[in-house]
């Protein structure tokens, strides 16, 4: 058996009785329960704190030992993955949630940098894997078309989705009503791992870039927001852009 240390876990995260795992790569094995409506993601710190994760030191070295359908079970605060138990003993919980009702005070601040956002990906639409025009998007009829569609390991039309409700937790009046309507709509139309995703962003979770991003939007100094936008545009292929994409799409 071969025992490794979870640094940290997000707080929304919760024992399951039966997983089992979805998929592995090189930084990361996603695990599901059997209906899917609950998916633990362990990740390497490169990978870092997000809503479904726990990131575990070492895991990039032992991920060769761990295969598609295998079973994990909880045992306390370890989680059995096969050879693997990962110990959450002293690991760190990370608040999935920024503080929504700090951001939307300060939106009058948060709308000028969106202007200075914009003008730092101005060649966005070039960088996504799919991107409908906002003028396309003028309902949750039109935005419940995106879900699945696209490429990517969750499909691009679901990241723009995920970053649209994220705007929606930052402009919309009733972010809880507009958001648990899209992810009724959208995830049973996609992926198992997508479908989670979709279902943190509707509760307003968002991953350690994504925290970053929104605190340099709302912060006194400018400067952090380049390297944060960068942050952002580097996760996946294209996911990272897609979400900005529906972040900066939102409509009411």
């Amino acid at each position: 058996m071969l025992t490794l240390s979870a640094l940290s876990f997000s707080r929304s995260l919760r024992p399951a009785p039966e997983l089992r795992v979805l998929a592995v790569f090189a930084r990361a094995c996603d695990l599901a329960t059997p209906d899917g409506q609950r998916v633990v993601a362990l990740v390497t710190p490169q990978v870092g704190d997000g809503p479904l994760n726990i990131v575990v030191a070492g895991l990039d070295r032992k991920l060769g030992a761990v295969q598609r359908g295998m079973t994990a079970a909880w045992q306390g605060d370890r989680l059995r993955l096969g050879p693997l138990l990962v110990s959450l003993d002293g690991a760190v919980p990370w608040e999935p949630r920024p503080d929504w009702v700090y951001l939307r005070r300060n939106r009058q601040r948060i709308a000028a940098r969106l202007l200075l956002l914009r003008e730092m990906v101005p060649n966005l639409k070039d960088l996504t894997g799919f991107l409908v025009p906002v003028r396309a998007v003028k309902s949750v009829d039109d935005l419940l078309a995106l879900a699945g569609r696209g490429r990517g390991l969750t499909p691009a039309g679901d990241d723009f989705l995920m970053g649209w409700m994220l705007r929606a937790w930052l402009d919309h009046p009733a972010p809880e009503v507009v958001c648990r309507q899209v992810v009724e709509g959208a995830a049973p139309r996609t992926t198992t791992l997508a479908a989670a995703m979709l279902r943190a962003a509707a509760r307003g979770e968002c991953d350690a870039a994504w925290h970053a991003l929104l605190s340099a939007l709302a912060g006194d100094d400018a400067g952090t927001l380049a390297p944060a936008v960068e942050r952002v545009l580097a996760h996946g292929h294209t996911s990272g852009a897609d979400t900005l994409a529906g972040f900066l799409g939102f409509a009411q």
